[in-house]
């Protein structure tokens, strides 16, 4: 069933040919477009759009007890079903209780509690300044909800990656339609059944299905798309939207790189090499849009680097494999192997020869030096292999970064902070940190989203709220002390209209806040 779905009855060579190529994804798709939508899922999804419609003509969201209600329903469905959502998780990838628990649940948890904190303030308009000339009068910008929405759920992080996006939807008082991936079908079904159980069907609907069901909700006029995965999709989504002029959200990916520089001590280096192994290959096994796909050392420290790497891979591999995470199913194990395969480089530790095709299971994999032309350098690894080349200088590497597309993340360790903001300032990525990877993610007050191939639009926090609402501008003037502007016109009124021009900015806003302070 297509991109959507990665989950195709295609033979295993067919796999195989199209696991590492963008055509061979926009082929299943193709190929997948054909297949029929279900009579009777049909009819819910007409059912449920002419019911959300019906809803938000009749403002039922928009009011602020209606979506505090609602982001209390997501909250309660979160701390309730946190244990079936842990159990969904670990059904499809193997996900360990305390990542589950940390990166996926918790982390929902304190996104709908910060935007119910906030939601007052955010709703509050917001009152600037009116010039002189339009005076009396009164401006202001209000946050309107778009109206109804559709969400393109995530597979690496089913549940986040779904439901984040439906709370900044719902606190900006709009109607939502989600579609989780079905990449991960356990969870799917498990949030299908939830927010069903959870959230009123007059303003929340849920939908399953592959590359047909996701065709059928494209063809649909939405008020807004938000879409969550790989470029190929990316453009078909806003294909659809374009015909609609729906505005869209992507959260994209690509090969987000870490930048390691000279001079770190062994202690500094023990606990760089730890964040980045930690979010590179165990962390859900590297299945993260954010997620260091390659490093960059300076050439003076490639073989410490390596051994830190190694080292720090040792430490973190239990001694049962199997307490280890998964590549979500066998398309992507053999994409992920091929990828390995054909690196051309120095397998540090782990390798395809080590991964075990039954369980999906591929051990945190090194390779130093690889082929710059290879697949493994070109397209995004999302698993857990992680490569290493050296360059002559943070410059260097800097102009590697910028030659390539930009990441949807940069990660910079350095002893020196003015020699790390240097790399920060010479670069462009969707975000970016010092000395750490991925946690950035969890600061509401921080935007998270891409930039060109990585995607565009933003949201946590505040942020999401914005993106899903739309800014109303609002003037109001009362109806006496009127300024003559209408026709005919004369010398008198053009004159009058050339020195209000030769007036200086800052005489004009002075005047302008003194109106506004004394009420005119």
């Amino acid at each position: 069933r297509s991109v959507y779905s990665d989950s195709c009855d295609h033979s295993a060579s067919t796999w195989q040919v199209m696991a590492t190529t963008t055509n061979g994804f926009a082929k299943v798709h193709v190929a997948s477009a054909n297949e029929g939508v279900d009579k009777a899922w049909l009819e819910s999804l007409n059912d449920g759009y002419n019911t959300l419609r019906s809803s938000f003509r009749s403002q039922t969201s928009w009011s602020y007890d209606f979506r505090m209600s609602q982001l209390k329903a997501m909250e309660t469905m979160l701390t309730t079903e946190n244990e079936k959502m842990a159990a969904a998780l670990a059904t499809d990838m193997n996900r360990p209780d305390f990542e589950s628990e940390t990166f996926e649940v918790g982390s929902t948890i304190a996104e709908v509690r910060f935007a119910m904190r906030n939601l007052k303030s955010w709703m509050r308009a917001e009152s600037v300044d009116t010039p002189p000339v339009l005076q009396m009068g009164s401006s202001r910008v209000e946050r309107i909800p778009k109206g109804v929405v559709f969400v393109l759920g995530a597979w690496n992080f089913p549940f986040h990656l779904s439901l984040a996006p439906c709370i900044a939807a719902i606190a900006a008082g709009n109607c939502v339609v989600l579609k989780p991936s079905d990449v991960s079908p356990t969870c799917a079904q498990m949030l299908k059944d939830l927010c069903d159980k959870y959230m009123d069907p007059k303003t929340f609907r849920t939908y399953l299905g592959g590359v047909a069901e996701s065709t059928e909700l494209l063809a649909r006029k939405w008020d807004h798309i938000f879409y969550t995965g790989n470029g190929v999709i990316g453009r078909i989504v806003m294909t659809a939207a374009a015909k609609h002029l729906c505005p869209v959200t992507l959260e994209l990916g690509g090969k987000s790189p870490v930048i390691v520089d000279r001079g770190l001590s062994p202690s500094q280096l023990h606990i760089a090499c730890s964040r980045i192994i930690s979010t590179a290959l165990f962390v859900n096994a590297g299945q993260i849009c954010v997620s260091p796909d390659y490093v960059l050392v300076h050439e003076d420290a490639e073989q410490q680097l390596i051994e830190a790497l190694k080292a720090a891979v040792a430490r973190m591999t239990p001694e049962n494999s199997e307490k280890l995470g998964k590549v979500v199913n066998s398309r992507h194990f053999a994409r992920l192997r091929n990828l390995a395969e054909t690196a051309e480089g120095q397998v540090v530790c782990g390798g395809a020869a080590a991964g075990e095709p039954n369980s999906c299971f591929l051990p945190p994999t090194i390779i130093s030096r690889p082929s710059l032309t290879s697949p493994a350098m070109t397209e995004e690894l999302f698993g857990p292999l992680l490569m290493v080349t050296p360059v002559k200088s943070l410059e260097e590497a800097a102009d590697f970064v910028n030659s390539r597309e930009t990441p949807l993340a940069l990660y910079v360790f350095s002893g020196n902070r003015k020699r790390a903001e240097d790399v920060i300032r010479n670069t462009r990525s969707g975000g970016a940190m010092i000395n750490d990877t991925f946690v950035h993610l969890a600061n509401p007050h921080l935007p998270f989203g891409g930039c060109g191939e990585s995607g565009f639009g933003s949201y946590h926090g505040k942020w999401g709220f914005e993106e899903f609402s739309h800014k109303r501008s609002v003037l109001a003037r009362p109806l006496f002390l009127d300024i003559d502007r209408y026709p005919p016109y004369d010398n008198l009124k053009l004159m009058i209209v050339r020195t209000a021009m030769t007036v200086p900015e800052m005489i004009k806003s002075f005047a302008a806040k003194m109106m506004r302070i004394f009420g005119c």
